[in-house]
């Protein structure tokens, strides 16, 4: 997908100058908190273009966060991951026909291009000998100038802490010498090794004597909207390839006594945080004062909705819209039926939620 996925909208339902500006707030006063160290923020979905987000949320500008860290990124280290086991298997990327490899390629020099800085690669999951094809791929990274760090499989992990955190564990890594306050740790797709990747380095900087932390930018799901929005309906039809879903953060209810939605990996994600946090960081480590996976978040995309309406036809269609491409990677035999049965699935819900609003689906956004 690229520019020409991008939908011009007439009827507009989000405010892309509000989400800029509290985003950007938001980063700026989460950095603040962590005075003695460093703020390690995994970005989620795409950096550089968010077509997906521009075409559910009738407004939203798919370079914002390209912009937000052009302008941070003087006060900024850039961390850009990939899988070893992806470069193996060559994992499809986008509906086309290129490898894991060149996808990958083409997305850190666009980083490097667009952002004006050069960032640094970590390699997740290798063999403690490096498959051949791992290799080579640092070797063309190191050759265009990419310093290019491997992190290693960890027995047991996230669960057997005694190991993670130890010269097994995360010692194991080799260290990325990031410098600045901010490190955006950002990555190819889904399972790149993000989150480990910020929790290795976090582990190496408490050995440096430094209370670096970790939060997570992400737009979807959206916190305060409902499960079955069709916005976050959307979201899961995007991503019903990886077996994501979306779900009620608990967490969040236990202690707020407010409902708030979550997905299930950003969710077992702050249990690891959690588990992790507790052996890793001091009590007074802002990380350790999170209460679930929502606190961990920066995610203001639900306070610059401004038509509702629009929103939830916008993504009634990108649902569908899913369906097709994903009939065109199966019939390239590369997908699985179950994936349009779960699209189906998420339409339904789409329509009945649409339907309970008494929206107009006539309506013309475009």
């Amino acid at each position: 997908m690229n520019s020409s996925d991008v939908i011009s909208y007439k009827l507009l339902g989000f405010d892309a100058d509000a989400y800029f500006s509290l985003q950007k707030e938001q980063i700026k006063k989460r950095v603040k908190k962590f005075a003695h160290g460093r703020l390690y923020l995994e970005v989620g979905g795409k950096l550089l273009f968010d077509p997906h987000a521009s075409r559910v949320l009738p407004g939203f500008d798919p370079e914002v966060k390209k912009k937000l860290f052009k302008e941070l990124a003087d006060s900024a280290d850039f961390i850009y991951c990939v899988d070893a086991k992806s470069i193996t298997e060559n994992r499809q990327l986008k509906n086309t026909s290129e490898t894991y490899q060149e996808v990958t390629m083409a997305m850190i020099q666009s980083l490097h291009q667009e952002i004006g800085k050069a960032p640094f690669i970590a390699i997740n999951l290798c063999e403690h000998t490096p498959q051949p094809e791992v290799k080579k791929y640092a070797h063309e990274l190191k050759q265009l100038g990419y310093e290019t760090f491997f992190r290693y499989i960890i027995p047991g992990y996230p669960h057997d802490t005694k190991v993670v955190l130890s010269d097994k564990g995360y010692g194991q890594d080799e260290y990325i010498p990031v410098k600045k306050k901010l490190v955006i740790v950002t990555g190819a797709a889904s399972n790149s090794g993000k989150m480990s990747t910020c929790l290795g380095q976090i582990y190496h900087d408490t050995k440096r004597g430094l209370e670096s932390g970790y939060a997570k930018y992400e737009t979807f799901p959206i916190w305060n909207l409902p499960l079955n929005h069709p916005v976050n309906l959307a979201y899961e039809a995007a991503t019903v390839d990886i077996g994501d879903y979306n779900m009620y953060d608990t967490f969040h209810m236990n202690y707020y006594k407010e409902t708030s939605v979550n997905y299930n990996r950003d969710v077992a994600a702050f249990e690891i945080l959690l588990m992790l946090g507790r052996e890793m960081l001091s009590e007074q480590n802002p990380t350790r004062q999170y209460h679930s996976p929502t606190d961990m978040g920066i995610n203001y995309a639900g306070f610059a909705i401004t038509n509702d309406e629009a929103i939830s036809i916008a993504s009634l269609q990108e649902i569908r819209r899913r369906k097709v491409w994903y009939t065109e990677i199966i019939e390239r035999g590369q997908g699985s039926e179950k994936w349009l049965a779960d699209c189906d699935t998420l339409e339904k819900k789409a329509l009945e939620y649409i339907a309970s609003k008494k929206y107009d689906l006539s309506k013309k956004l475009t």
